[in-house]
C-alpha cells in the first residue's frame, strides 16, 4: 500500500498562506483608497500601515521559474516575503482574559493592533466601519462555523428548519424565478455524543433554494443519508473511519487494518441532465431526489466507476474486486463548458505499482451520452490527486501538488487518511496540459470510392511541465488558450490596453494587439498557497487552541495557523516548457479563496471578471468577510465588505440574461451557428452582467446565540453595492462549500 493515494476536500475551506510576490506598482507609490462599504480611507494612512505590514516581514531567498526539460534556463528572480503574522500559535503571546483597551489599539494595521480573532463578541470595535479590511473579528463568532446540526433519526423527521416561505428583504431578480439554488456542505460533526476529530469529516448535508414568483422561495436542508451515514445514525456511533482522524469506537482493535473510508458527499453539487448528485472527491457520486433531497444511493455514471477503494495493485479486475479495491473516485469539481454545452468531469485511481495517479477524462451531453471516448492521463510521482482543474476550448488542465502518502499509521489504525499525508515543499508542482478529443478541425479523408467517412486527426499530446516548487494550488477559477490579454508580467507578452473606449466606458479590445500569436501557451488562474511548509500536510489544521472566551466548538480552525490563499496566474508554454507564476494584478494584498467566472465565459480567453470570496488586503489569513471583483484586463478589484460579524461562502453566479450553458435555448443556437461549437451563441453577452448568489452567517447584535444564515444576492456589474435581496433563514447553517443553481425554464 506504498503509494495508495487519497485527495480532501481540506483546501476547501478559505485558507491562506504567508508568502506573496512583489506589488506589481512601485512600493513607494501609494494605492487608490479602497472601498469598505462607503467608507473610504486617505491614501496616506492606507500607504503607512503598508509601511508597518512590510516592517513585520522577512525577506526569504530569492526563487527560480524557468525552462524546464532542457539544457537552457530561462530565469525569472522572484522577491518572496513572509509575513509574521502567520507564524503559528504557539509563537504568538498567550491571549488575555482581559479586554483590551480600546485608547491602546493600533489603529489601521492587522488586526487592528490585536491578535487576529482574539477580539471579544461584543467588542464595539467588530462594528467599527473603519477596521473592515484589516483581519477584524472574533473568533467566537467563527467558532460556529462547524458547530453541529442537530440530527434526526429519519428523512420525514429531518424537517426542522424547512421553510414553505422565507422572510425576504429587497426584490429578487425576476430571471431567478422557478430556479432553484443547491448547496453542499458538512454539516453533522458528532456521533453518539462523541465529537468528530476535524470539521472536514463532517457528513454531507444540502441545502435547496427553490425560487416561485416574485419574493416567494422555499428552504429545504436535508443530510445526505447513504448507506454509511444510515449505519451510523442506527448505532449512534461511528461506523467507519473517518478521512481525516475521526476513529471509530474501540481504539487500536477497532481501528487497525479496517481500510474503509465514508462517502462524506459534503463538497459540492454537479446538476446536469436532470439529475442532481452531491460530490466528494474521494468518493462516488450520490444521487439525490432533486426536489424532495432524499437519497437514492451511490452512482458508478453508467458503468464509469468501478466499486472499491480508489487504488491499484494492477491485478486482475476480478481479484480486485473480492479485494475491495481497483474501483474510481470522481472529483468533487466538474466543470460545465460553454463551448460545447457539455459537462466536463473526471474520475481517478491510485496505481501503486506505477507509482502515478490514473485519470480519466468524460465529456457529457445533456441527456448524458457521449460524443467522443473518454480521454486518460497518467500523473507519474503523483500519490494526491488534483483536487480542481480546469477546461478550455483545446485542453484540460490539472495542477499536480507534491503531497505523499505515508500509509503505515493509516492501515494500523492510528491516524487518519489525511493525516498521513506528508507535504513535499522542495519538490515543484506539475501542470499537466492534455488535449481534448475533437479539438482539431475535422477532415475528410476517403476511405473507397463510393464511400467517405470523417476521422478525428490525431490530437497533440499530452504535455507534464514542471513549476515552482513550495507552491499549492487549490481551486481553479478557469483557464484559456492563449496568452493573457492584456498580460502585465509575461515574458515577451506586451499586450497593452487601447487607449479608446466604447460610449459605455468599457475598454476596446485591440484586436491586433491581442490576437492569440503563440497557440502553445495556456492561462490558468487558480486560488492556491505559495508557502508550502514541510512536514504533515494538515498540521495547522488541528482544532482550535483555547480562547480567552467560550467558544461554541473547538473543530473551527485558528486562522493564526493557517497559511494565506492569492489568486494566482499560470502562464505555461507547451513547447520550451516554461512556466511563470505570478500574482494576478491588483490581488497582492488580498487574501482570497473560491474564485469563479460567468459561467457563460468560463475557458474563454476574453472572459475578464473574477469573483471570490475575500478575507481581508493586510496580506494573511482570514474568515471570508466580503466579496471580490477582479478585473484581470486593469487591475481593479471592486470590494464589498459584509462587516466584522458576518462570514460569507462561495458565490454561485447565475447570468442576468437568463441563458444557461445546456439550456435548450443555448443547444438550439449552438447548433444554428455550426454544430458542437456555442462560441458565437453567446457574443453579445455582457460578462459582468450577472447575478451573484452567496450565503452570509449574520452574528449582530439583534440576531441570535450563534448568528443566523441568509442567502445574499448581489449584482456582478455593481458589487460594491452590496445585497439587492437578501432570503432569511431562521437558524445558523455550518459554513458550506460549493453549489450550483439550476434554472426554472431548463431544468
Amino acid at each position: 500500500m506504498r503509494h495508495v493515494s487519497f485527495v480532501f476536500g481540506a483546501k476547501d475551506l478559505h485558507t491562506c498562506h504567508a508568502q506573496v510576490f512583489p506589488i506589481a506598482r512601485n512600493r513607494d507609490e501609494p494605492p487608490p483608497p479602497p472601498t469598505h462599504c462607503g467608507v473610504h480611507f486617505d491614501a496616506y494612512a492606507r500607504r503607512m500601515a503598508s509601511a508597518r505590514s512590510t516592517c513585520a516581514m522577512r525577506v526569504t531567498s530569492p526563487r527560480r521559474v524557468g525552462r524546464v526539460g532542457g539544457t537552457k534556463r530561462v530565469t525569472r528572480f522572484i522577491r518572496v516575503v513572509r509575513a509574521s503574522s502567520s507564524s503559528p500559535t504557539k509563537n504568538v503571546p498567550a491571549p488575555t482574559t482581559k479586554k483590551t483597551s480600546s485608547s491602546t489599539r493600533t489603529p489601521k494595521t492587522l488586526g487592528w493592533g490585536e491578535r487576529r480573532g482574539a477580539i471579544f463578541p461584543d467588542d464595539p470595535l467588530l462594528l467599527d466601519e473603519r477596521t473592515f479590511g484589516y483581519c477584524v473579528y472574533s473568533h467566537a463568532d467563527w467558532s460556529y462555523a462547524y458547530k453541529s446540526v442537530a440530527l434526526c433519526k429519519t428523512d420525514g423527521d429531518d424537517v426542522d428548519h424547512d421553510l414553505e416561505q422565507c422572510a425576504v428583504e429587497g426584490t429578487i431578480p425576476a430571471v431567478l424565478n422557478g430556479g432553484v439554488l443547491y448547496r453542499n456542505g458538512p454539516a453533522l460533526f458528532t456521533r453518539g455524543g462523541v465529537e468528530y476529530k476535524h470539521m472536514l469529516d463532517g457528513d454531507g448535508m444540502v441545502l435547496r433554494f427553490a425560487f416561485g414568483v416574485g419574493n416567494d422561495v422555499a428552504f429545504t436542508s436535508r443530510f445526505v443519508r447513504t448507506d454509511e451515514f444510515t449505519e451510523e445514525s442506527f448505532v449512534d456511533a461511528t461506523a467507519r473511519r473517518g478521512p481525516f482522524g475521526t476513529p471509530k469506537p474501540g481504539g487500536f482493535s477497532g481501528n487497525a487494518f479496517d481500510l474503509r473510508q465514508k462517502n462524506l458527499a459534503n463538497t459540492n453539487i454537479l446538476a446536469w441532465g436532470g439529475k442532481i448528485y452531491a460530490l466528494y472527491e474521494a468518493g462516488r457520486p450520490v444521487e439525490l431526489d432533486p426536489v424532495s433531497l432524499a437519497c437514492l444511493g451511490e452512482t458508478d455514471l453508467g458503468g464509469k466507476l468501478r466499486c472499491g477503494m480508489f487504488v491499484s495493485a494492477g491485478l486482475p479486475v476480478s481479484v480486485e474486486s473480492k479485494l475491495g479495491v481497483g474501483g474510481n473516485a470522481f472529483t468533487a469539481h466538474p466543470h460545465i463548458d460553454p463551448h460545447r454545452n457539455k459537462a466536463v468531469g473526471w474520475s481517478w485511481s491510485s496505481l501503486v505499482a506505477e507509482q502515478a495517479v490514473e485519470v480519466t477524462f468524460f465529456e457529457w451531453e445533456k441527456d448524458w451520452s457521449e460524443t467522443h471516448k473518454p480521454t486518460t492521463h497518467k500523473l507519474a510521482n503523483c500519490e494526491a490527486a488534483p483536487h480542481d482543474f480546469a477546461v478550455t476550448k483545446m485542453r484540460y488542465v490539472l495542477i499536480q501538488n507534491r503531497l505523499k502518502v505515508d500509509p503505515g499509521p493509516y492501515v494500523l489504525g492510528l491516524k487518519g487518511a489525511g493525516e498521513c499525508l506528508v507535504s513535499q515543499p522542495e519538490l515543484p508542482v506539475v501542470v499537466h496540459v492534455v488535449p481534448r478529443p475533437g479539438a482539431l478541425p475535422e477532415k475528410e479523408t476517403t476511405e473507397t470510392d463510393d464511400e467517405k467517412r470523417r476521422t478525428e486527426p490525431e490530437p497533440e499530446p499530452a504535455v507534464s511541465v514542471d513549476g515552482p516548487s513550495r507552491s499549492f494550488e487549490i481551486h481553479v477559477a478557469f483557464a484559456h488558450d492563449g496568452r493573457p490579454i492584456y498580460g502585465q508580467v509575461g515574458v515577451g507578452n506586451t499586450d497593452t490596453p487601447n487607449d479608446s473606449e466604447d460610449p459605455d466606458g468599457s475598454i476596446k479590445f485591440d484586436t491586433k494587439k491581442n490576437h492569440d500569436s503563440d497557440s502553445n501557451w495556456v492561462t490558468a488562474y487558480t486560488a492556491g498557497w505559495d508557502e508550502l511548509g514541510a512536514g504533515s500536510f494538515l498540521g495547522e489544521w488541528s482544532r482550535s487552541e483555547p480562547w480567552p472566551f467560550p467558544i461554541a466548538t473547538p473543530l473551527s480552525p485558528d486562522f493564526n495557523n493557517i497559511p494565506r490563499t492569492l489568486l494566482w496566474r499560470y502562464e505555461v508554454n507547451l513547447n520550451t516548457k516554461e512556466v511563470i507564476r505570478t500574482v494576478t494584478p491588483g490581488c497582492e494584498n488580498l487574501c482570497i479563496d473560491h474564485p469563479h467566472v460567468n459561467p457563460l465565459f468560463e475557458g474563454k480567453r476574453q472572459c475578464r471578471f473574477v469573483y471570490a470570496s475575500l478575507s481581508n488586503e493586510m496580506k494573511t489569513s482570514g474568515p471570508p468577510l466580503g466579496y471580490c471583483r477582479v478585473d484581470l484586463v486593469t487591475g481593479d478589484v471592486a470590494k464589498w465588505w459584509a462587516g466584522n460579524k458576518t462570514f460569507c461562502e462561495e458565490l454561485v453566479i447565475v447570468p442576468k440574461s437568463g441563458r444557461w450553458v445546456g439550456g435548450d435555448l443555448d443547444e438550439a443556437m449552438g447548433n444554428a451557428l455550426g454544430g458542437n461549437n456555442t462560441d458565437d451563441a453567446y457574443a453579445d453577452e455582457k460578462e459582468e452582467e450577472c447575478w451573484l448568489v452567496g450565503m452570509l452567517a449574520e452574528h449582530g447584535s439583534g440576531e441570535k446565540e450563534g448568528g443566523v444564515s441568509c442567502l445574499a444576492i448581489f449584482d456582478g456589474a455593481d458589487l460594491a453595492r452590496g445585497p439587492v435581496a437578501k432570503i432569511k433563514l431562521k437558524h445558523r447553517v455550518p459554513h458550506g462549500l460549493h453549489g450550483a443553481f439550476v434554472p426554472g425554464m431548463r431544468k
